[in-house]
């Protein structure tokens, strides 16, 4: 009879579960790549775009803050916009910003515009 069940064993096998094939899989796996990381741009650092997608020589600026003009239609388009009519009509329910000379500046949280 021990016979019998010895043979009995021998044809059985286990079964493996879900995990241990997950496991088996990731063992035989590659070692992921590892690319040497950039250095962080420290809090000194202030990039403007095109530094920061390397554009070598960007295209010179054509609005000039102290034009009269940009401040005109700025202005026009803040009448246009629900978000800040509803800013003009109410300033003080809007604390983050600040209204001067007719054109809004969001505070940060710091409390610089």
């Amino acid at each position: 009879m021990q016979a019998h069940k010895l043979r009995r064993s021998k044809r059985l096998k286990e079964q493996l579960e879900v995990r241990d094939l997950e496991a088996q899989g990731f063992a035989s796996a590659k070692p992921a790549v590892v690319r040497p990381m950039e250095e962080p741009l420290s809090s000194k650092d202030n990039p403007t775009i095109e530094q920061a997608l390397g554009i070598a020589d960007p295209s010179p600026r054509t609005a000039d803050l102290e034009d009269a003009r940009l401040h005109e239609r700025i202005q026009r388009g803040y009448l246009q916009d629900k978000f800040y009519v509803k800013m003009l009509n109410k300033p003080m329910e809007h604390p983050r910003f600040v209204i001067e000379q007719k054109l809004i500046y969001m505070m940060s949280p710091a409390g610089a515009k």
